[in-house]
């Protein structure tokens, strides 16, 4: 019996627009208010409010950074909201931005809902536009004492962003010197969080809110479409991969969907639970 839903958000639930479109909407009105939605995504938290909004979801937890910031609700970012937290250290944050600017890459440093951008370029207009959030400010703001201080609380994420080959030599590097969590969403983008996953994030909103007490994995439903994704459909007894997913997770889904841009999620849910 499924009791709680659990979907990816790019390349899952959104559409080539990267909104959710009415179908979704329209299928989500008709679940059973008793079953909670939760969103697991690499973004941030302000990132994924106008999503929870469209759904009327925003009194439901959010897993943010692939588990890196799980929050008992959204609507607003407050501490008292953090249910766990996980980050980079700011050692390692301190490298990565050296080697962005020796090798004059964009980056970017995500703690809990700031997003700190080194300028506004080809690749913050990129992120702006596919996440409906500007940057709080840019790296160059800060003068070195108070971006040490920043940095010294260390990141939920890190994306560097720039030519392939670049990207390719900075993962290669990161792959072996450190044990973080390294996805590349595009052959341009690279993004780093803690070793963390979806699934724990999940694991931690099952064990610690006490509205969600007696939901099991054998209860949950979850859809996703990437690498990050794969722990999270393996996890639940219903994971569902939508078909532009990856095989990786297709291989160990329940079920496979139509495409984000048929209205996978929407469709899957709808042909599940009986609805119009």
């Amino acid at each position: 019996m499924v009791k709680l839903i659990c979907t990816d958000i790019d390349g899952t639930l959104l559409n080539k627009e990267r909104t959710v479109d009415e179908r979704t909407i329209q299928v989500f009105k008709q679940l059973d208010e008793n079953i909670p939605i939760v969103l697991a995504s690499s973004r941030m938290p302000k990132a994924l409010w106008h999503i929870q909004q469209s759904l009327n979801i925003e009194n439901q937890p959010l897993i943010c950074y692939n588990g890196a910031l799980t929050l008992s609700s959204g609507a607003a970012f407050d501490p008292e909201k953090v249910i766990s937290s996980v980050t980079i250290s700011g050692e390692n944050v301190q490298e990565m931005l050296k080697t962005a600017q020796f090798h004059n890459l964009h980056i970017s440093i995500f703690q809990n809902n700031t997003w700190l951008a080194s300028a506004i370029d080809f690749y913050a207009e990129r992120e702006i536009n596919n996440t409906r959030v500007r940057p709080d400010g840019l790296l160059t703001d800060f003068s070195a004492e108070a971006l040490a201080a920043f940095i010294a609380n260390g990141a939920h994420k890190v994306m560097v962003m720039g030519k392939p080959e670049l990207i390719n030599l900075i993962e290669e590097t990161l792959r072996t010197e450190t044990e973080l969590a390294i996805w590349r969403s595009k052959d341009i983008y690279l993004e780093i969080t803690p070793h963390t996953n979806k699934s724990q994030g999940l694991t931690i909103i099952l064990n610690q809110l006490p509205q969600f007490a007696g939901i099991k994995w054998e209860n949950v439903m979850a859809f996703g479409d990437g690498h990050n994704d794969f722990e999270l459909l393996k996890e639940a007894k219903f994971g569902v991969a939508v078909g532009n997913g990856v095989q990786q997770i297709k291989d160990v889904a329940y079920a496979i969907s139509k495409t984000n841009i048929e209205h996978g999620v929407a469709e899957y849910v709808a042909g599940f639970f009986g609805l119009k």
